[in-house]
């Protein structure tokens, strides 16, 4: 019994000790993740009206798997990591959106991006 339970207690403190290893730096690689629903939460993504009027495809489903780098990392006052996105090839978002804004914290906590 007493195995068991150290083995469980090492297990958690090993799990914990992981899941802090994870600090987004500047150059990193993320993926946005396919979400079952149209909207992302944590993922500040331009509106419909918006992304017409600069002349862009308002089509959400194309920012689904594409990876992204991370170009600039701010804290909120909350603590949280606040980036600024630009995709891995190059192209832009919506045709005419070369830059987006996450609060990767919780966008990985809600797995909207991931590593």
């Amino acid at each position: 019994m007493k195995k068991r339970l150290f083995i469980a207690v090492f297990s958690f403190f090993a799990f914990l000790a992981q899941a802090q290893d994870k600090e987004i730096k500047l150059g990193d690689v993320l993926k946005i993740n396919s979400i079952p629903e149209a909207t992302f939460q944590h993922i500040e993504l331009p509106k419909k009206n918006i992304i017409i009027k600069r002349g862009g495809v308002p089509d959400y489903k194309t920012v689904h798997n594409n990876e992204v780098v991370v170009t600039k990392l701010t804290t909120n006052h909350e603590g949280e990591q606040m980036a600024t996105l630009k995709r891995k090839d190059g192209r832009n978002f919506f045709v005419s959106f070369p830059l987006i804004t996450a609060n990767v914290t919780r966008a990985i906590a809600e797995e909207e991006i991931s590593y």
